[in-house]
């Protein structure tokens, strides 16, 4: 049995104790403690070769040496932070084997279920997959999630579009007559084209302002969707702009060509 390395300065040299199978078997022979527990408990010393005491009840507690330190493991899934855990010998009601090959997952399964039934035929070997599919699984409800809003916001984003189109569009048409004006007194395409943005603009701040005061309020209830990312994360916040204001551009782009490209004439005419 090889202990596991980590990144901790102090989880270097694991030779203070070497477990041998008889540990294994045992209940009570050695114990391996994650990160969490180490930093929130051990913290002032070295893990390694520290004492946990059990049954401090009983009037002979045990003394039960820590021999390693593993990389935290989300067990309740990824949103969640790693807790203290402490990993007991003894193979318990069942054994799990992970083994890391460059060999293609489906390909390694048959191999290893041959090595198994070649040491033990009556041996169940159940629920074999890779790691990968083991992480879509626990990831499964996040992304469901995730891709329903991701459509509700897309239509919303289309909806949105198509209201800013509406509301120019008829603003334009309202107003031809006063185009019509402004351009018979001197009044350029360009000065034209400007006004119409000039309003689509003032409707996508508005637009935009009035959604991140929603959003930062609704964000409390979006929190446990989120995984190591916070409710009022600068990029997110960023992208959200940038595809509303693209949106405001595309759906004032027609109502502006069509102001800018007014007859000065045919306006004056119009009621």
């Amino acid at each position: 049995m090889s202990a596991p390395t980590t990144s901790a300065p102090w989880a270097s040299d694991f030779s203070k104790a070497v477990p041998s199978h008889r540990d294994i078997d045992s209940t009570t022979g050695f114990f391996i403690v994650n990160q969490a527990f180490a930093q929130r408990y051990l913290s002032s010393r070295d893990p390694l070769g520290a004492n946990i005491l059990i049954g401090v009840l009983s009037p002979a507690p045990s003394k039960v040496p820590v021999i390693g330190v593993v990389a935290n493991a989300r067990d309740l899934g990824v949103e969640t932070n790693p807790e203290p855990e402490i990993y007991l010998p003894g193979y318990g009601l069942h054994a799990v084997f992970l083994i890391r090959s460059s060999l293609d997952p489906q390909a390694l399964a048959p191999v290893i279920r041959n090595a198994v039934l070649s040491v033990d035929p009556t041996q169940p070997i159940y629920h074999v997959q890779a790691v990968d599919e083991v992480l879509s699984d626990s990831v499964s409800r996040q992304r469901m999630t995730a891709a329903l809003l991701g459509s509700f916001a897309i239509l919303t984003l289309l909806l949105s579009a198509i209201g800013i189109f509406g509301v120019l569009s008829y603003s334009v048409a309202r107003r031809t007559r006063e185009i019509g004006v402004r351009m018979a007194i001197g009044a350029g395409r360009t000065q034209i084209l400007a006004l119409v943005l000039r309003q689509a603009a003032t409707l996508g701040l508005v637009g935009i302002a009035a959604g991140l005061i929603f959003a930062l309020l609704s964000a409390r209830l979006l929190s446990s969707l989120l995984f190591q990312t916070t409710r009022t994360d600068v990029m997110s916040v960023s992208i959200s702009i940038g595809a509303l204001l693209l949106v405001t551009l595309a759906a004032v782009a027609l109502p502006a060509a069509r102001a800018a490209s007014v007859d000065p004439v045919e306006a004056l005419r119009s009621e």
